[in-house]
């Protein structure tokens, strides 16, 4: 009885260490994680119940949107919380593929821990980003794979694409496992998803086929273009230390238990999953290589597939290390909870705010205490995240705009209106370039500017600073009088 519940506290032990982390760091970290993405993505979900047509707004991500938007009627807090909780699911999930495959033990006390020592899963993970859900349905997808529940399997595929946009490669690749499988009747499923969203997309916004009408991402990235191996050179970020050290002992386990058959179908679910993985960095190195589809190099991209990458290395990491006696056990088991440590502690958290992020707040806060009657156009989501105003609620005197880089804009405002240019978002996404804002120098009054104390730099560089300016009173016949 005592040697089985020891086993059990082991088995569990590492998620319950992963949980106790997350749920610490969720409460001590002072702002968002990604002031950017992350805050949009709780702002979608938030006024979604008022304004349903969030629902299917691509840029949020449909099903995610969904299932976060209760944690995020209450907090910010409780939106993260939203992906903890799909943390612990995507492991209990993996536990079960484990069992079903006779995993050994430790392999139950290394996933969660494997996971949150990845910089950018974790970073994924607490500032409320969609990749976590996407890997969440990819392991699901591969355990139904396993226990030959086909049309399961093409029921759960065929959300991927709700979930992120890249789930349209794994709905391709389901197709030609359930080909290579021979399970012709569950491959119609895989269009269950499209076939539910398009009919709530009718009755909502009067498109059956927006999903493919409402892409948001352009051709052409506004984010220019990046080195072909800039996901190679960022391995570190997206797969981890540990990870890399457990590849090669992982893929040759795995080759072991396909030469061996030992587990069936297992080397084309191999390649189902891992191969999602790999295509996703793929496809995104050539997006950033000729500046494609919006893309930003962002490297949280390559953990799309991860958690199923993960699994399969460990899979074949215990096929090799079930073959070895006690010691090297021993000696292997205290060397990789010694990288956990040394790992999870180099993780930036508890966040604090950096240098840029300071301004970002000060410039809120004078906003806030000297304008809370004026109309006020930003774009960095800090901004309302301060202000504790959800960038998407309408009406509001918070508008998170793109002037597109035309003076003309900025005319049709009311004078007095404030603008709020920052250096990151200010000359890209606001569309407040540099020539632009010389063309307005006439017509803007700088109210306050906000200067970095500390280094930092931002991708445009441009000077560290937040302005503030005001619609300056027009310039008529009248007035030169």
């Amino acid at each position: 009885m005592i040697k089985t519940t020891a086993s059990v506290l082991f088995k569990y032990a590492g998620l319950i260490g992963a949980l106790v982390y997350l749920i610490a760091m969720n409460l001590l970290n002072q702002l968002p994680l990604d002031v950017g993405d992350g805050i949009v993505h709780y702002s979608i979900a938030k006024v979604s119940w008022s304004q349903p047509a969030f629902f299917l707004d691509h840029w949020g991500k449909p099903l995610f949107t969904l299932l976060s938007s209760g944690f995020a009627q209450i907090s910010f807090k409780w939106h993260i919380g939203f992906n903890i909780l799909v943390f612990t699911l995507t492991c209990l999930v993996t536990f079960r593929l484990f069992k079903h495959l006779s995993i050994a033990k430790a392999y139950y006390f290394f996933f969660p821990l494997l996971l949150i020592c990845i910089p950018d899963y974790v970073n994924c993970l607490l500032a409320g980003m969609t990749e976590t859900l996407f890997g969440l349905l990819l392991v699901t997808a591969v355990l139904l794979a396993f226990l030959q529940r086909w049309t399961l399997f093409a029921l759960v595929v065929s959300l991927a694409p709700f979930a992120r946009s890249e789930g349209m490669l794994v709905v391709i690749a389901a197709l030609f496992l359930l080909a290579i499988v021979s399970q012709w009747k569950s491959i119609p499923f895989l269009l269950t998803g499209f076939i539910i969203y398009g009919i709530i997309g009718w009755g909502l916004i009067g498109s059956f086929w927006w999903y493919f009408e409402n892409n948001p991402y352009p051709e052409k990235s506004i984010y220019g273009s990046g080195p072909w191996f800039h996901y190679l050179d960022t391995w570190k970020n997206h797969f981890g230390l540990i990870s890399m050290c457990l590849l090669p002992i992982g893929l040759f386990g795995s080759l072991v238990a396909f030469k061996r058959k030992l587990i069936p179908n297992f080397g084309w679910i191999f390649l189902f999953g891992m191969g999602i993985w790999l295509g996703i960095i793929v496809i995104h190195s050539i997006f950033w290589a000729y500046g494609m589809r919006g893309s930003a190099g962002l490297t949280r991209i390559a953990t799309l597939g991860l958690p199923v990458a993960m699994v399969f290395i460990l899979i074949g990491c215990h096929f090799v290390t079930k073959e070895l006696n006690t010691i090297p056990h021993l000696v292997g088991g205290i060397f990789i909870t010694a990288l956990f440590v040394k790992e999870i502690r180099e993780l930036p958290y508890p966040l604090h705010a950096n240098a840029f992020e300071e301004i970002l707040l000060q410039s809120a806060e004078y906003i806030g205490e000297k304008y809370p009657n004026k109309t006020v156009y930003y774009y960095h989501p800090l901004i309302a995240w301060r202000l504790n105003v959800g960038i998407k609620d309408y009406p509001s005197l918070l508008n998170q705009s793109c002037f597109n880089n035309n003076p003309e804009s900025i005319d049709q405002l009311p004078v007095g209106t404030i603008v709020v240019r920052d250096p990151q978002f200010g000359p890209v996404e606001h569309g407040l370039n540099q020539e632009t804002m010389d063309a307005l120098e006439n017509k803007l009054i700088r109210v306050k500017t906000f200067k970095a104390t500390k280094p930092y730099e931002v991708y445009t560089g441009e000077p560290v600073e937040v302005v503030i300016y005001r619609i300056a009173p027009r310039i008529t016949k009248q007035n030169i009088r």
